[in-house]
């Protein structure tokens, strides 16, 4: 994969897109003291790129009853991390899901209203007869995403 080349006003507008994807451009414009046309078209050529793929607007779970927030850890026979990722998608209550590398081959995260609900949906994945071994983890507090420890100063074009 080629490593895609950015500058600080790249950044600047990842970086506010990040807190808030509703960002105007006219203040990351003015952040960048360039001009409100010049963050757009760097916008969509972040796009282009395929830097930038989505906006989307986050979800806290527990505000909508789902109080119960667990991650688990699974393992499976490699030949059948397909199957298994497709099966996990459909499950009610399953709110991400991804092939990972190391101990364990699919990290899930899954939410549910109560510890009861969250036990059948784990009982539901451990019966997947590919299905290894599950490590679960409850979530006990709130959640944190941190755009901001995004590593892309590393990305920086170096004048030449």
């Amino acid at each position: 994969m080629v490593r895609q080349k950015i500058d600080k006003i790249d950044i600047t507008i990842i970086r506010n897109l990040q807190l808030d994807a509703r960002t105007n451009y006219t203040d990351i414009a003015r952040q960048c003291d360039v001009s409100v046309d010049t963050i757009i078209k760097r916008y969509h050529k972040l796009q282009e790129k395929g830097i930038i793929t989505d906006t989307t607007l986050l979800l806290d779970p527990r505000k909508l009853d789902k109080k119960i927030i667990a991650h688990f850890n699974i393992d499976t026979e490699p030949h059948a991390i397909p199957e298994i990722l497709t099966y996990l998608e459909k499950q009610p209550g399953i709110i991400f899901t991804t092939h990972a590398m190391g101990e364990y081959d699919i990290f899930t995260i899954a939410q549910a209203q109560t510890m009861n609900e969250m036990n059948k949906l784990k009982e539901k994945i451990q019966s997947h007869t590919m299905i290894r071994e599950t490590k679960t983890s409850i979530w006990v507090d709130q959640f944190l995403l941190c755009p901001q420890n995004f590593e892309l100063e590393n990305l920086l074009e170096t004048e030449q």
